[in-house]
This record gives C-alpha cells, sequence and structure tokens, in this order.
C-alpha cells in the first residue's frame, strides 16, 4: 500500500506541479494526498460527505489533465489535438486514443507511461464514434486525421476505448437507424478500426488493448452522495450495460490479437459498484469515472495491458 500511495502523491505533485496556477488542481491535489497519508476512507458509512475527494458538488469536473493541456478535440473542430507524456523522447511509444470513455484513464495511463520511461500520445473527441464508418461529417474527419497521426506515430502498443450507449446511431441512406438496428453495423466498423491499429502495431498479438465500457448508473453518482448526505450507502449501485453485451466487446472478439481488458471486475465486483473508494467518489456521472479514483487504478490497467515492444 505503501508504494502505491508513494506514487500517487507523485503523480499528483506532477500534475498539480503543471497547472500551479489552477487553484482547483492544487486543491485537489493537496485533500487527495491528506487523505491518503491519514488513512480515509473505509466503509461509506464511516465516511462523512464533507470528507470525499472530489467534492460531490465539484465531481462532475474532475476529469484529469487531459481537459486542462487541452488534449481533447473540441466538437467544432476536425484536427487530431494531441498532448505527449512520460518521455517524450523514448522508443517505447503508446497511444491512448478515443471518445470521452479513452480519456477517462489519461491518469492511470500517464503514471504507467512515467514510471515505464512510455512515449504516450493521447487523442480524444467527446461523442465522436471512432468506427470505420459515416457518423458525422466532423467526427469522420477527426477520426481520419487521427488515424494519420497513429500511422505516423508507429506505436507499439494502441489503447483504446468507446461509449456503447445510446449515443452512437447510424443512417441507412437517408434514414436515421434505431439503436438497436445501428448495433450490428456498430460492431461491424469497429472491427475494422481494431484491424486496422492492428496493422499499426505489425499485426503483433496484444499490441492493441480494447478497455470495455464500464457499467453505468441510473442517477449520477456526485448527485445521490448530495441527496443522501446522511446514508452514503445508498449510494452504492449495481452497474448495468446499454445494449449489452456491447459492440466493443463482440468487435474485440472478433479481432484475433486483440487484447480486451474489463475494469468492472475491479471497479464493480460482483456487479456492485461502490461509490466511494478510500474516500474518494468513484463516478464523475453516470458512466465516467473521477480522475482522481480513475488514478488508482495504474498498478491493476499496467498489468493487464502489457507494454509497447
Amino acid at each position: 500500500m505503501a508504494g502505491s500511495e508513494a506514487r500517487l502523491l507523485k503523480y499528483l505533485e506532477q500534475v498539480t506541479w503543471a497547472h500551479r496556477k489552477n487553484l482547483p488542481a492544487l486543491l485537489a491535489g493537496a485533500l487527495i494526498s491528506a487523505c491518503l497519508l491519514a488513512g480515509c476512507g473505509g466503509e461509506p458509512g464511516q465516511v462523512k460527505i464533507v470528507d470525499l475527494i472530489p467534492s460531490p458538488d465539484v465531481a462532475r469536473d474532475d476529469k484529469g489533465p487531459a481537459i486542462l493541456d487541452g488534449c481533447r478535440s473540441g466538437t467544432g473542430y476536425t484536427e487530431a489535438w494531441t498532448c505527449v507524456y512520460g518521455n517524450p523522447a523514448s522508443e517505447r511509444k503508446v497511444v491512448l486514443w478515443g471518445d470521452s470513455h479513452a480519456m477517462q484513464f489519461t491518469t492511470p495511463m500517464i503514471d504507467l507511461a512515467r514510471r515505464n520511461n512510455w512515449r504516450l500520445v493521447t487523442m480524444f473527441r467527446g461523442s465522436c464514434f471512432t468506427g470505420d464508418v459515416g457518423f458525422r461529417p466532423a467526427c469522420d474527419q477527426w477520426r481520419a486525421n487521427a488515424m494519420a497521426r497513429i500511422r505516423e506515430e508507429q506505436p507499439g502498443l494502441i489503447v483504446t476505448a468507446t461509449d456503447t450507449g445510446d449515443g452512437y446511431t447510424l443512417t441507412e441512406g437517408e434514414a436515421r437507424l434505431s439503436r438497436k438496428a445501428s448495433e450490428p453495423l456498430l460492431r461491424r466498423a469497429w472491427s475494422r478500426t481494431l484491424r486496422q491499429l492492428e496493422q499499426v502495431t505489425g499485426n503483433r498479438r496484444g499490441g492493441v488493448v480494447v478497455i470495455r465500457d464500464l457499467p453505468r448508473s441510473v442517477v449520477p453518482t456526485p448527485d445521490c452522495l448530495q441527496a443522501h448526505a446522511d446514508d452514503l450507502a445508498r449510494c452504492d449501485f449495481k452497474g448495468f450495460r446499454k445494449n449489452p453485451p456491447g459492440f466493443d466487446l463482440e468487435a474485440a472478439r472478433q479481432v484475433d490479437g486483440v487484447k480486451l481488458v474489463d475494469p468492472s471486475e475491479r471497479v464493480c465486483p460482483g456487479g456492485i459498484c461502490p461509490a466511494i473508494r478510500d474516500g474518494m467518489v468513484t463516478y464523475r456521472d453516470t458512466t465516467h469515472l473521477s480522475a482522481t479514483y480513475a488514478a488508482t487504478l495504474a498498478d491493476w490497467l499496467g498489468e493487464r495491458i502489457g507494454s509497447p515492444p
């Protein structure tokens, strides 16, 4: 435990130093450090809402350094904005790419890059389907630009994730398809993208890693915690997946050599997703982890995604 705390504190020191003009980031780093060192946390019934990190009233904005550093392309742009973490000069190259469901794993990936001397390149665009099919013109252009940038980078490891909820529906001719009718097309499109990514990594087995979309809640976790400040345990929830089992899972299984990582076994053991872990708010809404909690997954994630050659 001491080693994990030390690594998290080092990460927080680096992040808050980089954004020392951002007072909320400084305060969050200091509070998390104090919380971990003091051993706060434990069962939800033993924690008071005033002790939670991040505070539930601001947890929705706990999206991590990717937002502060401008790593997410705005919806009005088609350029693939990138950020580089770890050792920029390293030949051990890793790409983390996708929509906001990929971006939520930035904090543990940055930790892994710094520990392992990787060059980590990140590219994100919210609500943009990364499967190889026409979705929306600006998103399609961003995806093409991002794929070109990934080919240019020639990484040895590519990590990606996608939202599998109701936001991604496709058109056929002039007609907008239902989510159910879109599902097989989404699966085939994402399979094509995964095969393209495999080619970039030289078809190395395990060179492409899919992080499966997380179970979600009905009520945003921070809202529930504020509504039940006297009984925080009521906010633990049984996670569910929309459109199960999910086109990400099915596409990954169809592409030989792709490695699938399912964070639900860690985040929602036994199917129950705790609202609080070690004094930290786990979800910042109904579908995304808080950057604070996601940072604690570095060891677990690192063991499963492997390393670039």
